[in-house]
């Protein structure tokens, strides 16, 4: 029997949330959506997810959001694997992403067929 997987994407960008979603869909996957640091937050306190995807600045700022959000998703569950995305990427980022807990860091534009190794590697039951 195939167990349930959850997937939370984090995007200000609704549009990159829709497409997220609707390119990883799979049987047996649920896919949640956040556009801020506080629901994020709330999701994966009430939640727990196999893989969460987060850009690193989320308020259109120069605010760094996305680290906080690794941190705290690696404090409710180390076996969640967590991507972190950027438009904003450079050595010393990718650096503090791992630092912080990220289990894989990609700059924008992001590779679907990238997030779809990860889910294929890391959710399916085969």
């Amino acid at each position: 029997m195939t167990l349930q997987k959850r997937i939370l994407i984090v995007d200000d960008e609704e549009a990159l949330l829709l497409a997220f979603k609707k390119l990883l869909k799979r049987p047996n996957v649920d896919i949640d959506t956040c556009e801020c640091k506080e629901d994020a937050l709330n999701q994966i306190s009430n939640f727990t997810y196999d893989i969460i995807i987060v850009d690193l600045r989320l308020s259109g700022t120069l605010e760094q959001e996305g680290f906080e959000i690794i941190k705290f998703a690696k404090s409710k569950s180390t076996t969640t694997k967590v991507v972190l995305i950027t438009a904003y990427g450079n050595y010393e980022i990718r650096e503090k992403a791992l630092e912080c807990g990220a289990d894989y860091y990609f700059e924008k534009p992001v590779s679907i067929k990238n997030l779809y190794e990860i889910i294929d590697s890391d959710l399916l039951v085969k």
